[in-house]
Order: C-alpha cells, then structure tokens, then sequence
C-alpha cells in the first residue's frame, strides 16, 4: 500500500514553471487515453517495484527520507570508498543534514559483520574497543540559506570507540537510543592488508559483448600469510563505481600455487561499460550553469530545471571526465559549504524514444544514494511524454545516470548504452575465514580504473 500510495502522489508532478499539472475532470478524448495511459505506466511501475524490493530486502544500508546529503568516506578523501585500514591513523568521515532546526538526540553503533553483510557470531567486546553505544554530539546549523537545516558530523574510529578486526561494519544511528528503529544505517570497511592484489581491466575474448563489457582478470599474492586450502577459505567481491546492483560476490580463485591465487575468469567477471556520466552543477543559485534550464526562486525556495536528458544508446561513445557517480558540496558564493549551501528542488526529465509500461527507470547515482526505490523512480507524464523526478538538493556539483528495469534486469544499455571504453572503478575485496575463524577477514582491497592505470591502488 505505501508503495502506491508513493506513486499517486507524483501523479500530478511539477510542470516546468514549478507548478503542480492538474488534470480537468471534463478531459477530451485524447486526455482520457492519456489518463488510460497513466494508468497502465502506474499499475506495471508498482508491479515491478514489488519485484525488485524482494530481490533487494538483503540489502542492509537504509537512509531515513528525513536524511539528507548523506556522505561517508575517508578524511580527506571525499571520492574515496568507506575503508580504512586497521590499527592505523586513518579515520572516516560521515555527514548529514537534517531539515528544520530542532537538535536530535542521536546515538550511533558499529556492528561486525560476515562477508554476506549477516551479523558475526562475535561479542561485541570481541570486536570494538569501547562502549557499543555513543552519542553523536557533533552539530551545526544551516547559516543564511532559505532552507533550515542542521548537518551533522562523525569521525570513525574515535577516542571513544575503535575497531578491532578486519571486515564489513555496519554504522547505524539511532533517535533516543531506539536502537530497533535506526535512522541511518551505511556500510564501512576494515581491512588488514595481508595479501596484495595484482590487477587488470581486458577487453573480453567473446565477441558479441567485447565492444560493451570490462573484464576484471586478477591475480591475489599472499607470500608469507598462510592460506590452507583457497577455495574454502578465500572469497572475493567485486563492485562497480559504488553501485548496489553491480556487484560480483563469492569468486574462489581458480587455479592457486604457493603464495599466488589466479581469478583470471573469462565469463565470471564480467560487467557491463555502461557510459560515462551526466553531470549537473548547483554551485550557484545567482547564475545558470551549462544545464540548467530554468532558476528561480519561488517562495520560500530555490528551484532549478535541469535540460531535457534524452537516450544515449544509438550514439557512439564520447569521452567526458566524470566523477564515477559521485558528488560534492559546493557552493560559489559563500566559504562554508557544509552550513551555507542552499537546498534546491531539482526538476529531472528524461524523453524516451519509445516508452514501455513494461519497463520502470530510476534516476541513479550518490545523488539517490545508489538505490531503487519510491524516491529514486521516475514518473511518466503523458501530458509530454517524459519521465520526471523532482529531488531536492544540496547546492554543490552532480554526477547522474538513468538505469532501466525490465522483467527484473537492470540496465544501463537501453538510455546510456554500454561502451568499453568507459572509464569505470572497480573495487576488489578479498575475505578470509580460516578453520578457527568465526567470520569473514578482509585481508585485501583495491581500487582499479578501467583506464587510468592498469594496476590498481590498495587501500
């Protein structure tokens, strides 16, 4: 029931000058079958979105709608994933803004978990040094800016709480304490660097998909770190540009010799080029960047329509830096990003060739924290036959792409289309969970570029 709920209310989206479309009850007959035809996009969108939330309930990180601007990665290195090494000096940094200005009362946790993001089968004195539960107290408030709000700020490890073991963290935070109803809950690294990891970006022997497709071929050394038998005790994942539905689990290796395991798969480690992203700047609210349309303040708050984004798959590929879907706060005016940027309501719009009522879209990328759901859905518009989502963001630089699910398969080749010659991260992890072991290690992990360097860099 939510579910529709969600979507009938984007029935009637933002037209182009802000203001919502209403439908007249007294409708021609091309109205109507325009209505017939919301209809029919609405009932196989929700269709699909119950299919694609059972597939995806194993997913453990989840963002309260409240939330915004959530980002966690290493000090200092804001493109960087959430991993750090163990027993070191380096610490994450995980941000949020909360709109409004009344003070939460926020505790957070750290939680060890198995390769598969289970919980361990460990105490919680077996893995953290400290008490598991502490307060976050760190806090400022928005400083003139039409949108209140109040951003939030954590350093992990702290003086007060440190890992003691390699492996899958989960961070959650709670209101009050309610530690059955977190609020935020993302996924962060440990990882004791045991093994090195020897990598590669190919082009694919076989030919039908050599032109769309990077193989990751990899080779893991352990000299000197005792491995007993390989395939039972060694796992490796795989992850494409930060994205939840790119993610390769669970490769043993397929040959091994003393202190050298070979993943140098054919098939197995395939993913798809996808393209290069769509970029968006918010930087200003005085000036108009490159695309966007429309800016305007329309009381009490900024709105910003971004150019209509069209399909990309018939074009040939076209090299543009992009930042791997992610993005940062900025903004031109003012020296304080993280309290003076403003929030905007950000108005997308995507003109397909032909639209499927078969076929739901999502608008993906850090900007929708990598997820499928209500809040990252498009919404067809007969009335102009677009899809359109409206997100309200911090001002600061953007990178999106527009991914498309049909009979259960995401996509990214029928709107962006699929090229080898993308530059894409790849991030390599290698678990480890020898006979006395109680869960999975991370021994190793790696960042490779697809075109940038063809030896990754370890963490």
């Amino acid at each position: 029931m939510a579910c529709s709920m969600n979507i009938i209310t984007q029935i009637n989206p933002p037209s182009e000058n802000g203001n919502p479309l209403i439908f007249n009850n007294k409708q021609t007959k091309n109205s109507i079958i325009h209505g017939m035809l919301l209809f029919l996009f609405t009932f196989f969108n929700i269709l699909t979105l119950h299919n694609l939330t059972a597939q995806t309930t194993g997913s453990p990180e989840f963002i309260s709608p409240n939330l915004k601007t959530v980002q966690f990665h290493r000090e200092g290195w804001s493109f960087s994933y959430p991993i750090f090494r163990l027993n070191s000096d380096q610490s994450l940094i995980l941000t949020f803004d909360e709109p409004g200005t009344q003070i939460k009362d926020y505790y957070y946790s750290l939680v060890l978990c198995d390769k598969d993001w289970s919980e361990a089968d460990l105490m919680t004195t077996d893995y953290l040094n400290g008490a598991p539960l502490q307060q976050l107290s760190d806090y400022s408030f928005s400083f003139n800016t039409t949108f209140d709000y109040i951003h939030y700020r954590l350093s992990v490890p702290n003086n007060n709480i440190q890992p003691l073991r390699s492996g899958n963290y989960l961070l959650k935070v709670f209101e009050n304490t309610r530690m059955e109803k977190p609020v935020l809950v993302k996924k962060f690294l440990v990882v004791e660097p045991k093994v090195t990891i020897k990598s590669a970006i190919r082009n694919t022997a076989s030919s039908s998909i050599r032109s769309t497709h990077h193989e990751i071929d990899f080779e893991v050394l352990h000299p000197g770190f005792t491995i007993r038998n390989p395939v039972t005790e060694v796992s490796v994942t795989i992850e494409q540009n930060g994205r939840n539905d790119q993610i390769i689990t669970d490769l043993k290796p397929l040959f091994f010799r003393d202190g050298v395991m070979d993943f140098n798969y054919n098939r197995e480690t395939l993913m798809e080029g996808g393209n290069e992203f769509r970029y968006l700047d918010l930087r200003s609210t005085r000036f108009l960047s490159e695309r966007i349309k429309e800016l305007s303040f329309m009381d009490p708050f900024f709105h910003a329509t971004v150019a209509i984004d069209y399909p990309r798959s018939a074009f040939s590929y076209q090299y543009r830096k992009d930042i791997n879907g992610r993005y940062y706060i900025d903004v031109q005016e003012y020296d304080n990003p993280e309290i003076e940027a403003d929030y905007i309501f950000t108005h997308f719009s995507l003109l397909p060739e032909d639209p499927s009522p078969f076929q739901t879209i999502y608008l993906m990328g850090a900007l929708t924290n990598w997820q499928m759901n209500q809040q990252s859905q498009m919404v067809y518009n007969p009335n102009n036959k677009r899809y359109e989502l409206t997100l309200l963001l911090k001002q600061g630089y953007y990178n999106y792409q527009y991914l498309a699910v049909e009979n259960g398969k995401t996509t990214l080749g029928p709107l962006e289309g699929n090229f080898e010659q993308t530059e894409n991260d790849y991030l390599i992890l290698v678990y480890y969970k020898g006979i006395e072991d109680r869960y999975h290690r991370l021994i190793g992990a790696e960042v490779i570029n697809s075109t940038l360097s063809q030896q990754g860099a370890a963490y």
